[in-house]
């Protein structure tokens, strides 16, 4: 592959993984709330129970409330619970994300590199050439 569509590739690469990551860790930190609230509501613990039902309450936007009607809800008393795999999908796709963002990093740092190294090698070839003229 051509080095300059390798870097565009990378370059997208990273931003559909950036968007992933974000986008899955929104729906990540709306399980979570829903899943405190949850065990708060379990438990009795009226103040827990309160502060996931404030953030719950602050957070109902046009997009967001979307997001809290779809993220999943953790069932944290039974781990082996049918909602427990919808968390876990969007933990993978959190890591998805991350692991194609860290890829395309990776061949960005591997593509300055190797320009840096063409740059010195280049260099390092007019210093030969100057002192085999300085020579003649």
């Amino acid at each position: 592959m051509d080095v300059s569509k390798e870097v565009k590739s990378a370059k997208k690469l990273m931003i559909w993984g950036l968007v992933i990551v974000v986008v899955s860790l929104v729906f990540i930190l709306a399980s979570v709330v829903l899943a405190v609230y949850d065990y708060a509501e379990l438990q009795g613990w009226e103040r827990v129970q309160n502060l996931a039902n404030s953030i719950y309450a602050q957070t109902q936007f046009p997009v967001l409330s979307t997001i809290w009607k779809i993220a999943a809800r953790p069932y944290l008393i039974e781990p082996m619970h049918l909602h427990n795999l919808w968390f876990f999908g969007e933990f993978v796709a959190f890591l998805s994300g991350a692991a194609m963002v860290g890829s395309a990093n990776r061949t960005l740092e591997n593509n300055a590199e190797a320009a840096f190294k063409a740059k010195q090698q280049s260099r390092q070839d007019q210093y030969q050439k100057m002192e085999q003229e300085k020579l003649k």
